[in-house]
């Protein structure tokens, strides 16, 4: 008797088979769409339920595909494979998180106006708007860095929801059956009168005269509309230690300028401060030398309306203004320290005829000097405001020279 065997190509036709079954999965529907995960931490609930249970976590900026949509709710997968409904107002589009992106690489080139800290839990979002995505939160007491500032008006639209509805082709309706030899068309209306010009004259009516409070009153609407202004939020563009950007409330934040200092805003905002240099008390130790930028109010054509320097005096053992200038329209940046040297600042502000100009001072002693002003074009990239930069370090480094061989001068001529 032979043995009977079987070929090794008939054994592996079953194998094939089932591997074919398990690598297709029919029950998953083809994706809708993609989108990316707005917050830190996105949950991905097992149902359209807040009460129900997590079945994974998708984090900010995680790549996810929509699987199904229902209402504002939709089924997502993660890279890792994970499945869950989500908010669709938690997601952000692809061009939403490209300009995300761009911001960050705008905001890494941008000079830091100073470091602030948070009051409480804050919101980050991807735009200058309440309603807008919020990425990320900063806790408590964190640290970030002001590197721009927008004004925009309270009630904003939304940012448009994204839809993943699948498109359905529309069913044609049936054509009507024309009755045969029946004429239903309306008749002809009837024609116009031959004196309707005459007919479709109104009265003339008068209104009544306004008596003397009835006009006051309106003198006082009139008065009170013209001082109604739209609501509107200051926003701070900020860059966070892990090199991300977003925008925040401003009055979220509040400056880490030292509070010895900080007590002499007089109820203005601080916009920006640096440092001009360190000096030894000795009874309080190191101190410093500061330069701040504050706005007395909400003010969208500008950053900052004025300035102050102030100087720590060792013999009264106290902080004194050297110089101050207020009514200002200021625009960031503001630098420090230009060109390594300590002392000298310069701010960006418009003068009495409209233009833009750069001025550079020099913090000489306890009096501040100014030392050149150079023309600035406002809305330039920051390549070509480190550009102005440059320029006026220039202008400061001759206008301390000029200034030192001025002074020299009037020496020997005495």
């Amino acid at each position: 008797m032979v043995p009977f065997r079987l070929s090794p190509l008939l054994l592996s036709v079953p194998l094939l088979v089932v591997l074919c079954a398990c690598g297709h999965d029919p029950s998953d529907p083809e994706p809708l769409g993609e989108a990316y995960a707005g917050p830190a931490s996105l949950e991905l609930r097992q149902d359209i339920s807040r009460r129900a249970r997590v079945s994974g976590i998708a984090k900010h900026g995680d790549r996810l595909e929509v699987l199904e949509a229902k209402r504002r709710f939709v089924r997502v997968k993660t890279p890792q494979g994970q499945q869950g409904w989500v908010n669709v107002g938690t997601l952000i589009s692809s061009d939403q998180m490209k300009d995300l992106r761009a911001l960050a690489d705008y905001a890494r080139q941008l000079p830091s106006e100073g470091k602030a800290t948070s009051f409480e839990m804050v919101n980050v979002h991807i735009e200058p708007n309440r309603r807008a995505p919020s990425f990320s939160q900063l806790p408590e007491k964190s640290t970030v860095e002001i590197v721009g500032r927008k004004v925009m008006p309270r009630t904003q639209d939304a940012p448009p929801v994204m839809s993943f509805r699948r498109k359905r082709t529309p069913r044609r309706p049936p054509p009507k059956k024309k009755p045969v030899g029946i004429n239903l068309s309306p008749p002809p209306p009837p024609g116009l009168p031959e004196n309707w010009i005459a007919l479709s004259k109104s009265p003339e009516i008068k209104e009544p005269p306004k008596s003397p409070a009835e006009e006051l009153q309106d003198r006082r609407l009139q008065r009170l509309r013209k001082k109604e202004e739209p609501a509107v939020d200051d926003w701070s563009l900020i860059r966070m230690k892990d090199g991300s950007a977003g925008w925040a409330l401003s009055r979220m934040l509040s400056m880490a300028i030292p509070d010895d200092v900080a007590q002499y805003s007089e109820g203005q905002r601080i916009t920006s401060y640096f440092s001009l240099g360190d000096i030894q008390d000795e009874e309080h130790g190191l101190k410093s030398h500061w330069l701040w930028t504050t706005m007395s109010g909400v003010r969208s054509d500008c950053d900052f309306d004025g300035f102050r320097v102030f100087i720590w005096n060792r013999r009264r053992h106290r902080y004194e203004t050297a110089y101050r200038e207020r009514h200002l329209i200021g625009q960031y940046p503001v630098r420090a320290n230009l060109d390594g040297k300590t002392g000298t600042f310069a701010l960006i502000t418009q003068n009495d005829d409209g233009k833009w100009v750069r001025r550079t001072f020099f913090l000489d002693g306890y009096q501040v000097r100014k030392l050149g002003e150079e023309p600035f074009v406002p809305g330039e990239t920051p390549a070509a405001q480190e550009a102005e930069a440059k320029a006026a370090e220039r202008a400061a480094k001759s206008g301390w020279f000029s200034s030192f061989k001025q002074r020299v001068q009037k020496l020997f001529k005495k």
